[in-house]
């Protein structure tokens, strides 16, 4: 079967077209928010300054690691839980079958995150693992798995392990162009925020820096981390619809 690349990003933008008030409003709330605290409050977590597998390095980098983890990683956890929330209710409204509207919404997307979570916690062991493995093995498992989400909202009674082989079925013949799509999900967040970042590292200390330049930049790298949050989210929605419906599954 010959894969409409093109067909799915179409699909996508007019998503955004047709109900970018919508989008908006659920992104703003539930993904650039946490991305904007995490921006202004969280610092990055403390690099080893050697090799890892150094044991000086490793016992001079812990203690950092621990006080960093003790200051931070409720705010972190908080944040990454809005965040799913937001991907789960996006997905929600387009495949839920029973169409919901934002309130009703809202309700499923409680009940379905912890199941999300349990799906996300064994694709990212996958994933990392593959990753580990010179990296294309990662993304080619990604692109594999990331239409997990969406099976497991268009029909929940499968459960977790459900919605990962239905994720592997609808992707059948098919792996390399998703693993394609995959770096989107992997890398469109960062590509979007990094040039933000880059200038603040540029700017950090010089006389011109200032706190509401500061604050800005932190602005653009959240928003950026939206953007490419969002257009991955679309895409995969775009990509369960048009694989659901040619494979019948």
């Amino acid at each position: 079967m010959t894969f409409d690349v093109a067909g799915v990003f179409a699909d996508a933008w007019q998503m955004w077209k047709r109900d970018r008030e919508l989008l908006l409003a659920v992104a703003g709330l539930f993904l650039f928010l946490p991305d904007l605290v995490m921006e202004l409050f969280v610092p990055p977590m403390p690099a080893p300054s050697g090799s890892i597998t150094d044991p000086a390095v490793m016992k001079s980098w812990w203690p950092e690691a621990e006080a960093w983890s003790s200051h931070y990683s409720l705010i972190v956890t908080i944040a990454g839980l809005a965040a799913m929330f937001g991907m789960v209710m996006i997905v929600t409204l387009y495949l839920d079958p029973r169409r919901p509207n934002v309130r009703v919404a809202l309700t499923r997307t409680l009940t379905l995150v912890p199941c999300y979570l349990l799906a996300a916690l064994l694709i990212s062991l996958a994933v990392n693992i593959g990753l580990l493995l010179f990296i294309l093995p990662g993304i080619y498992a990604l692109g594999r798995l990331m239409l997990t989400l969406p099976s497991l909202v268009a029909d929940r009674s499968r459960g977790v392990l459900g919605a990962i082989s239905r994720s592997f079925a609808l992707t059948a013949g098919n792996g390399l162009v998703l693993a394609g799509f995959a770096c989107i999900v992997l890398f469109g967040e960062t590509v979007l925020s990094s040039p933000f970042h880059a200038l603040g590292k540029v700017m950090d200390g010089a006389p011109m820096a200032n706190p509401f330049v500061a604050t800005m930049l932190d602005v653009g790298a959240a928003a950026g981390m939206t953007v490419g949050m969002l257009g991955a989210i679309l895409i995969e929605v775009s990509l369960y619809r048009r694989l659901a419906a040619s494979k019948g599954i």
